[in-house]
């Protein structure tokens, strides 16, 4: 993905990953945006690693990223650690700011789904999970070749 290629991120435990190791497999990317001072998260949260945990059984190579919005790292940080086992974009990094503008991010919780390439498979992530739960990894994997 041009956008993170030569871009770290950072997993909950706080050690950084290359974006294009944590991303070498993946033909799907889920981007998660949020921020510590969204309200009720957690069921979407929940939801968000019930499907990752589905994505790893199935083996349909998506991966999450946790994008926020937060503007003190200590927030970021404590939000951090509510996610799942996925990577995030490191606090004030502008490929945050990148991606919230690429994807035209008004309003948070968002979650924009996109292949790898970049090109976008959904911008209403969050509505299609809410309502297909982990049913939605078959209506993403259909946009995806294999």
């Amino acid at each position: 993905m041009d956008m993170l290629e030569n871009e770290k991120l950072i997993m909950k435990d706080g050690h950084q990953i290359l974006a294009v190791k944590y991303l070498k497999n993946a033909k799907i990317v889920i981007y998660f945006f949020s921020a510590s001072w969204v309200e009720n998260t957690r069921d979407l949260v929940d939801k968000l690693k019930t499907l990752y945990d589905e994505n790893l059984k199935r083996n349909t190579k998506m991966e999450i990223i946790y994008v926020s919005a937060d503007t003190e790292e200590t927030h970021f940080q404590k939000d951090l650690s509510k996610q799942g086992p996925w990577a995030a974009i490191p606090f004030k990094n502008n490929a945050a700011d990148t991606l919230r503008w690429r994807y035209d991010i008004t309003c948070l919780p968002q979650i924009v789904v996109v292949k790898k390439d970049g090109s976008i498979i959904s911008r209403k992530g969050k509505d299609e999970l809410e309502k297909l739960g982990i049913n939605v990894i078959v209506t993403w994997s259909d946009y995806v070749q294999t």
